[in-house]
């Protein structure tokens, strides 16, 4: 299954992109600055030279690497956003290499490590790693998201969705799937609603389930476009739709009904109140911007160097946007 790269885009780094526009979707507006940007770049680890987010708990931290080596090893660590103090570092999950793929408000985090044998699903509660159980044969297994309630999202053996309910510990779902497909996680939200890819022959196309497990395609504007959701929260959807002559970035509801469209943007991450990151593709490289309702809300401060990180989780419910200055975990806040 051809998966969709995960976009860290720092500053003007160049990325390739299709531009165009849709008779549907809107105009971007030129940038201008319509707030102030607070920069705050967060303490090292002890130890570490290098750090990089990931993501945030959509609340007062974030979660990401600390590294000596751009990321070539990497120790999962996660800060407070007031900068007061060092973070915390997590450890590794049976001694391998391992990386946090998402955190909720309690503390309980979510990921994968990684040994000779493939890829293996972890939570992090309580101090320690916890293997989530997967069906038998699995040899890879990712978890991708965690909801407020310890919900966790996932993927095996890159066909199949897996939920990890928390009021059934030690259980797992696999949500249903057509004969052939490929299935691919993106996120989950409070209540168990999930987002995810689904691969059919070459053709690819996105998919909200409810927590019965009922599929609703996301549906693009352009013919033989496809729609990549990078993430759900309070009830939208936020994707990117991938076209030959246009990219847009999207919020659905939950019935896959469109909200607003901005064509030649990409989405990366959405809080509870709607606010989204995403990028616009430039001739040389891109412009990161924040988006609201189908219009920019302002460019980030890439004069100071920050750029956003930490696809789809980036942004918390109060504004703070976690990103990076220099391999240094960084947030910023328009205000």
């Amino acid at each position: 299954m051809p998966y969709r790269a995960k976009h860290y885009v720092v500053g003007a780094v160049a990325v390739t992109m299709l531009a165009g526009l849709s008779a549907t979707t809107a105009q971007a507006a030129p940038d201008r600055s319509t707030c102030s940007w607070t920069v705050r770049t967060l303490p090292p680890a002890p130890g570490f030279a290098q750090s990089l987010s990931y993501g945030t708990d959509h609340g007062s931290h974030v979660f990401g690497m600390a590294t000596n080596d751009s990321g070539i090893t990497e120790s999962p660590a996660v800060w407070n956003i007031d900068g007061n103090s060092p973070p915390r570092l997590l450890g590794s999950a049976h001694g391998s290499p391992t990386r946090i793929m998402g955190l909720n408000a309690a503390g309980v985090a979510a990921g994968y490590y990684r040994d000779s044998t493939g890829a293996h699903a972890v939570r992090y509660v309580n101090g320690a790693y916890q293997d989530l159980p997967v069906p038998a044969g699995t040899s890879y297994a990712e978890a991708v998201d965690i909801n407020a309630g310890g919900d966790i999202v996932g993927t095996v053996d890159n066909t199949s969705i897996i939920v990890w309910p928390a009021d059934k510990p030690g259980t797992y779902t696999l949500l249903p799937r057509a004969a052939g497909d490929n299935d691919e996680a993106t996120g989950i939200d409070n209540a168990r609603n999930v987002v995810g890819i689904v691969a059919q022959g070459d053709k690819l196309a996105g998919y909200i389930w409810n927590a019965a497990g009922r599929a609703t395609a996301l549906p693009a504007a352009e013919a033989d476009a496809w729609v990549d959701p990078v993430g759900i929260r309070n009830g939208r959807v936020i994707a990117t739709e991938k076209g030959f002559s246009n990219d847009s970035a999207v919020v659905y509801d939950l019935t896959g009904r469109p909200q607003w469209r901005l064509a030649q943007h990409y989405a990366e991450s959405m809080n509870a109140a709607g606010l989204v990151s995403g990028f616009h593709g430039v001739p040389d490289g891109a412009i990161q911007r924040l988006l609201r309702n189908g219009k920019v809300v302002a460019p980030l401060p890439s004069e100071q160097g920050f750029g956003a990180t930490g696809w789809p989780s980036a942004l918390t419910d109060s504004g703070w946007l976690a990103g990076d200055i220099d391999s240094h975990v960084t947030v910023a806040r328009c205000s």
